[in-house]
């Protein structure tokens, strides 16, 4: 419906219904003229995605208090009309809102009173969020096939102008009720009736699935022979899903001015009586028009007119490049401050303007003293490069047009990418360097970049190569620690070999035999020793002695530390002490005497002696 029809058709219907409580219309005149009957349901969600959503959820609560302030606002309007208002909640399951059922709004200020502090009430339960006695009673889940049949028990068959305003922020999902059911359900139930309207209201919150919310939506909408409220137009519900919970609540209340031609219009006074002709004064002009470009979009906003002759009912607001066509706002009629015009081209400046209308006409156009240039989301950033600091790591990514990028996002991870808890926003101004502190030295991190300006943040870039940040040069160069522990240890070992060799040094000595008094040898140092007897012959006398350290000496000696020696012959064992005397038997039978004597001084090899 075009904003202007929708203020000249309420014009007239409120003068008309001026002129009847004047008494200046006879009731008969009236009566060829009725409102049409309106049968609306307002089905609204409950399912514990947008309970869960404490933001969003105080958003939408907030922006239906105002439709419930527009409703006493205009209560004399929908009074007038013929309009039989039900809300229903529903989850999993569907029910009746209590108390707000079938209220029939004609000639009943008490109804509709009701109908604004029902629509208070359901604010209130969005911002208490999820409580435990409406989940038993409906759930969480989204169930499209539950909401449009309890719907259906409330939009009578006789009715000219029946809807269905359907509020939702996610996808059909209940368990055991496939989506393969909500087209057929709604055939089922709506298939055959015209005139009628299904207006979905989705809230797709999220850029990566409001294209599957609006597809699913976009094929539930029916508009069905439905009648427009001004002759000549046509009623239309193009646009389904609205980017925020502010935009979604305007969007029930636009949809329930469609379906009622009654429900938003500001009431225009009662003309008084006079012979004169008054001129109509005209809107005053918004001030301060400031323009944010995004993607294929400008969001234009404004401050209110300070004084207006009437009630400001809408505002009209569009943009051009150059000398091209204008280009409409589509958002419907709306109080609010702030409104988007969308199928821009990005790269283009654009100029824009707003017009206030009130009941009865349209002001002047206010243009923004700028021009605005939709772009579209950066590109990616470039792979960083990082640098290990103290607790730190410097990054930076390769430099981009800084007119398209306002801002950088750079993250942090410790697990090679699989979480990111380390995260700083930076303002670009050109540059793209920047330090990310509270990290753990020692610890691997990878990085990466996003860049952003008014229509959105890029993708993620490539991750960076790993670093470690660090704190001294043994942290920062991790090959030489290892390097410093293997120069340690060989330290340590020669250190070590050397001790050994001077204990052994300084404790070294020999071990001197002699043998039947006359036969001396020098048996060197050592633990094993022995003596060899010496023959001029075989089976002769022994002529001397040599140290003979085989296992074949005939005399074996092991040195037991000290002065003690443990000595061996073919025969027998003995224990002797350093000077004492013991006997011992050669190979041949013949018995020795045996003296050993331990010496602590160095010596030189072992020496034989002979006589």
């Amino acid at each position: 419906m075009s904003r202007l029809g929708s203020a000249a058709l309420t014009v007239v219907m409120l003068v008309v219904g001026a002129l009847l409580f004047a008494g200046r219309l006879a009731p008969d005149s009236l009566a060829q003229t009725p409102p049409d009957r309106s049968e609306v349901v307002l089905v609204l969600d409950f399912s514990a995605s947008i309970l869960e959503d404490v933001a969003n959820r105080n958003r939408f609560a907030a922006a239906v208090d105002r439709i419930a302030d527009r409703i006493d606002a205009t209560s004399s309007d929908l009074v007038a009309g013929d309009t039989t208002v039900t809300i229903v909640q529903f989850a999993t399951s569907a029910a009746d809102y209590a108390d707000c059922v079938d209220l029939k709004l004609i000639e009943s200020p008490q109804t509709v009173a009701r109908f604004a502090d029902c629509l208070r009430n359901v604010a209130k339960a969005y911002r208490k969020g999820l409580d435990p006695a409406l989940t038993r009673k409906i759930g969480v889940d989204t169930n499209y096939v539950a909401a449009m049949e309890r719907a259906a028990r409330h939009l009578a068959l006789d009715a000219v102008r029946p809807a269905l305003i359907l509020f939702t922020d996610g996808k059909h999902d209940v368990q055991g009720v496939p989506v393969s059911q909500v087209q057929p359900a709604r055939d089922r139930l709506f298939g055959s009736r015209s005139p009628f309207a299904l207006l979905p209201v989705g809230m797709g919150l999220s850029s990566t699935e409001r294209d599957a919310l609006e597809s699913g939506l976009l094929e539930l909408r029916i508009i069905r022979e439905m009648p427009a409220c001004v002759s000549g137009t046509k009623f239309d519900w193009p646009q389904v899903v609205f980017e925020s919970a502010d935009d979604a609540g305007n969007a029930v209340a636009v949809a329930l001015q469609d379906v009622t031609c009654t429900f938003t219009v500001a009431p225009t006074p009662t003309p008084s009586p006079t012979a004169t002709p008054v001129p109509t004064p005209t809107p005053g002009a918004v001030r301060s028009v400031r323009l944010t470009p995004g993607d294929g979009r400008i969001e234009v906003a404004w401050i209110a007119p300070a004084t207006t002759p009437l009630p400001i009912v809408d505002y009209r607001i569009r943009c051009r490049s150059g000398e091209g066509e204008w280009i409409e706002s589509e958002e419907g009629a709306s109080l609010e401050t702030s409104a988007v015009v969308e199928g821009l081209t990005n790269g283009a400046a654009y100029e824009c303007a707003v017009a206030v209308v009130d009941a009865r006409s349209e002001g002047s156009w206010t243009a923004a003293p700028t021009t605005a240039t939709p772009v579209g989301r950066p590109a990616a950033p470039g792979k960083p490069a990082l640098e290990a600091r103290d607790r730190a790591v410097r990054i930076q990514v390769p430099a981009v047009d800084a007119s398209l990028v306002s801002d950088y996002r750079y993250e942090c991870s410790d697990d090679q990418g699989r979480t990111w808890p380390v995260g700083i926003d930076v303002a670009s101004s050109g540059i793209t360097t920047t330090e990310i502190g509270s990290l753990t030295n020692g610890v691997e991190y990878v990085c990466r970049a996003f860049a952003a300006n008014a229509a959105g943040r890029s993708d993620p870039s490539e991750a960076s190569n790993a670093v470690r940040p660090c704190g001294s040069l043994l942290e920062c160069n991790p090959a030489i620690p290892p390097i410093l522990g293997l120069v340690g240890f060989l330290l340590l070992g020669g250190l070590l070999a050397t001790l050994v060799a001077l204990y052994r040094d300084r404790t070294r000595g020999y071990v001197v035999a002699v043998v039947d008094v006359v036969h001396t040898a020098n048996l060197g140092p050592g633990s094993r020793l022995g003596i060899g007897f010496v023959r001029a012959r075989p089976g002769g006398p022994v002529t001397g002695i040599v140290a003979d350290r085989t296992g074949n000496a005939d005399v074996r000696i092991r040195h037991r530390g000290g002065d003690r020696f443990e000595v061996s012959d073919r025969v027998d064992q003995h224990v002797a002490t350093s000077g004492q005397p013991v006997i011992m038997t050669d190979s041949l039978g013949v018995r020795h005497q045996v003296i050993l004597r331990r010496f602590r001084t160095a010596t030189a090899s072992p020496v034989s002696s002979r006589r």
